[in-house]
């Protein structure tokens, strides 16, 4: 693998790596200031087998843990570093973010996996927008290429959309990349062929009219990965179907409607303030329609509202919203409040050009998904951010 890093001032070049770090016996943390540095850092690293921490150093919450606890010497640590050589974490989203114990098995399984997917393509070039501190960064960003013939790896801090694009642009690329992007470049006002690239896209599922709108003015394929830091990869799906096809080696069912999972990409250790192990099949919050084809994603079990009889996803809801002109983004979280008539409630966040009047809100909705007779509110702030990742956030964790 060729590593070529894009400097700020948009000069390239071809980074060398020296692999003759020092091996410990101790979990390291790798933190680096760019990422140069981390790929240079973890590719030695991890070529050692050296045990390693993952994780944002801008999450505060994560950072404390860390500083506060030695992971050496957490307890039942030796039982999970027998069978691990990475510690990932969750985003933190619906609490304090869980600790995943990866195996190099784990990584390498999935790999081989993702690489059959894309045996159809001669990727020459891959280009990474996502950031190596979480397991979708880790898997394809890093591991898939190195496991890839003779291709170059492709890296910069932050790309633009337009700068996306051009390398986008270049035969034979792979773009390791999120929904934020694939929304952005399907909003540019240039449309060019990319009929020899291919696109990956994970930690959130796309709506299928973005999907539509990108292969068809892209000429591209779009390859959207679904799983989670605890179960890695579970599904994927090309073009804009909604049904999801398991992964190989990936087992799925059931119960009561939730997404029960199989799989050697599963951690066997997590850590939850303490460590504890993980037992297979492993029962996710994810609420799916199954059939013999595959399955549909309804959404989380705790962001669901029931419209006229359908569950219906929040992140749909925001779908919808965003497709109002002078709506920006928006977040829309269901909160549960026992003292009223009616516990479930709707409470909708917009970065919006100007104030949409409720009624407006209501009828768009109501429009796609039936009556609207849950209450919700709206609440108007000057910026929804995106997360390292990709996922809208109210604040910097």
């Amino acid at each position: 693998m060729i590593f070529e890093y894009i400097y700020p001032d948009d000069t390239k070049e071809i980074i060398s790596l020296d692999f003759n770090k020092n091996k410990n016996d101790e979990w390291e943390y790798i933190n680096s200031v760019n990422k140069l540095e981390f790929v240079k850092r973890f590719l030695s690293a991890y070529s050692l087998g050296q045990k390693i921490v993952l994780f944002d150093s801008k999450h505060k919450q994560l950072l404390d843990f860390y500083n506060d606890n030695d992971i050496n010497k957490l307890e039942n640590i030796q039982k999970a570093e027998t069978v691990s050589q990475m510690l990932f974490f969750t985003s933190g989203s619906s609490g304090f973010p869980l600790g995943a114990f990866k195996s190099k098995a784990n990584l390498l399984t999935e790999v081989d996996t993702l690489k059959r997917l894309l045996q159809g393509y001669n990727i020459k070039r891959v280009v990474v927008t996502v950031p190596f501190v979480h397991i979708y960064g880790i898997i394809a960003g890093l591991l898939l290429p190195m496991h890839l013939d003779n291709v170059k790896l492709i890296v910069k801090e932050d790309f633009l959309p337009y700068e996306l694009l051009e390398e986008a642009s270049q035969e034979d690329t792979l773009v390791i990349t999120t929904p934020v992007f694939i929304k952005a470049l399907s909003k540019l006002g240039v449309s060019t062929s990319l009929s020899s690239t291919v696109f990956i896209s994970s930690t959130g599922p796309l709506s299928t009219d973005y999907v539509e709108i990108f292969e068809d003015k892209f000429s591209t394929n779009l390859l959207q990965l679904f799983g989670s830091t605890e179960t890695g990869g579970i599904a994927y799906k090309f073009g804009k179907t909604a049904r999801w096809s398991t992964l190989e080696h990936v087992k799925i069912s059931t119960k009561d409607d939730k997404l029960s999972v199989t799989s050697p990409f599963i951690s066997a250790f997590l850590l939850n303030k303490k460590i504890v192990p993980l037992h297979q099949p492993y029962i996710t919050e994810d609420i799916i329609e199954l059939d013999e084809n595959g399955f549909t994603l309804v959404g989380r079990s705790n962001k669901l509202i029931k419209i006229a009889g359908k569950r219906i996803s929040a992140i749909q809801i925001e779908n919808i919203l965003e497709s109002i002109p002078e709506i920006t983004k928006a977040i829309v979280e269901i909160v549960y409040k026992k003292e009223l008539l009616r516990s479930e409630q709707i409470v909708i966040t917009l970065e919006a050009r100007k104030k949409i009047d409720k009624k407006t809100i209501k009828d768009k909705i109501s429009h796609y998904y039936g009556v609207l007779t849950i209450p919700f509110s709206v609440n108007y702030v000057d910026k929804i951010n995106y997360s390292a990742m990709g996922k809208k956030v109210l604040f910097e964790l």
